[in-house]
């Protein structure tokens, strides 16, 4: 089951069972076909939308319904296990602390105190067992604080990095 969310109005359940559509458990009384990869046509009570999907980024996607754009973003089943047990991920973490992972010997530092990070930006690059360990930021935030230094060894869960 998919839940998808229209905008800032309520979720709509989507169910495919066998070959039909259910919505919100109603069984879809319309048509859908397919024009392109990206257009369709939906038949319902005798009206015809035209559906356009102009932009489509993960699972937050812009529609063109009839001329009027709409912002839709879809929820699989896994998303909502993650989310009733506490674990979705917002799309952007803030990040407060940054803590070796492991014993090691820092390489090289690739942040300053002020710099602003993002997901996935490159921090560190930490030594342990002959082997280079890239450190990444998890979500984005402001480095306050560098509290390594190069060629320094640090401990298991010793706080490399703060931010504000």
């Amino acid at each position: 089951m998919l839940q998808i969310q229209v905008g800032n109005s309520a979720k709509i359940n989507l169910e495919k069972k066998k070959d039909e559509i259910y919505l919100n458990d109603q069984l879809f009384d319309g048509e859908i076909v397919r024009i392109s990869n990206s257009s369709f046509k939906v038949f319902k009570a005798n009206k015809i939308y035209r559906v356009d999907v102009v932009e489509s980024e993960g699972k937050e996607m812009k529609l063109k319904i009839n001329d009027q754009l709409v912002e839709v973003s879809v929820t699989d089943h896994i998303d909502q296990i993650l989310d009733k047990l506490g674990m979705n991920m917002a799309a952007s973490t803030i990040v407060k602390d940054i803590k070796a992972p492991m014993p090691g010997s820092i390489l090289n530092i690739l942040v300053s105190e002020g710099d602003e990070v993002q997901q996935g930006d490159k921090l560190l690059v930490l030594e342990a067992m002959k082997m280079e360990n890239v450190i990444k930021a998890p979500g984005e935030g402001k480095v306050s604080k560098v509290h390594i230094r190069e060629k320094g060894n640090v401990e298991k869960n010793q706080v490399l990095i703060t931010f504000e």
